[in-house]
């Protein structure tokens, strides 16, 4: 389990990411069309996941870390 401070820099980071996104993307997100909304959550959902990630490998290279963001390895650190 991640520490206090890691899940701490895991909100304030997907909070500033989600701000962003939920300006640019309101119309998708209250969109009648439920694939468009789908999208859109899914969109969300993925910040909260690079939130995570980013967070989670201060001491990771910028490198490990764009591979950890596009999920290229890694996966299977299910807990």
């Amino acid at each position: 389990m991640p520490d206090d401070s890691t899940i701490e820099n895991r909100v304030y980071l997907f909070k500033d990411l989600a701000a962003v996104f939920v300006r640019s993307a309101a119309s998708s997100l209250a969109s009648p069309d439920d694939d468009e909304r789908a999208r859109a959550l899914e969109a969300l959902a993925e910040l909260a996941r690079i939130a995570c990630v980013v967070a989670d490998s201060e001491e990771a290279s910028p490198d490990r870390v764009y591979e950890l963001v596009l999920g290229s390895e890694g996966d299977d650190d299910e807990d």
